[in-house]
């Protein structure tokens, strides 16, 4: 259970490593995706971050 529990931990920070560099992306004078494309890309990989992170604070607490 202790590396399911890991992998909801790493998944959760590499969503987090992706939006953070979307959010840099984002942050650019000139980018090649639109400024609306990148947004949404954030809001979707920090979102998807805390819910993995959420879930695996969960395990862990029932574990």
């Amino acid at each position: 259970m202790s590396g399911v529990i890991f992998l909801f931990f790493v998944i959760s920070l590499l969503l987090f490593i992706g939006a953070f560099h979307y959010f840099k992306l984002l942050q650019q004078s000139a980018s090649y995706p639109p400024k609306k494309i990148v947004k949404q890309k954030v809001t979707v990989l920090a979102s998807a971050g805390v819910i993995m992170l959420l879930i695996g604070i969960l395990l862990m607490y029932f574990q």
